[in-house]
């Protein structure tokens, strides 16, 4: 089965600026890049703000791809701080994510992310709708 590149409308940057795809489709599995939430104000609504849009591009991915939460396998997050954003990280991923079935899921605490202000990044796996 060939692979696809799945490049949903307003992430035609990736590929033209960082030669990467937002996801790629391959055998009935969807593999997406990192999406990182970008937090520019301080404060926890703030925070929630910032991981629920990396959650809404994950979603508008996931369409895209012909998928959708509930085909959802894996997630793996990087977080800057995790102590100071696994709480509001988890509250916004119950609302994209309701069960009964959930995904397997790492969170891992770095130092840094691509960009600055990021807080976390988001890379998930799916499975064809």
């Amino acid at each position: 089965m060939p692979r696809e590149m799945i490049v949903p409308k307003g992430q035609g940057f990736a590929p033209k600026h960082f030669r990467m795809a937002p996801a790629a489709k391959a055998n009935g599995l969807i593999w997406m890049s990192g999406v990182v939430a970008d937090q520019r104000e301080p404060g926890e609504e703030a925070m929630d703000a910032a991981i629920d849009k990396a959650f809404a591009t994950i979603g508008n991915t996931l369409a895209e791809s012909g998928s959708g939460w509930e085909h959802v396998v894996e997630i793996v997050s990087y977080h800057t701080d995790l102590a100071g954003s696994i709480q509001t990280f988890m509250a916004v991923k119950d609302r994209y994510l309701t069960g009964p079935d959930f995904p397997a899921w790492t969170a891992i605490g770095t130092t840094a992310l691509a960009i600055p202000t990021g807080i976390v990044e988001i890379k998930i796996t799916a499975t064809e709708a």
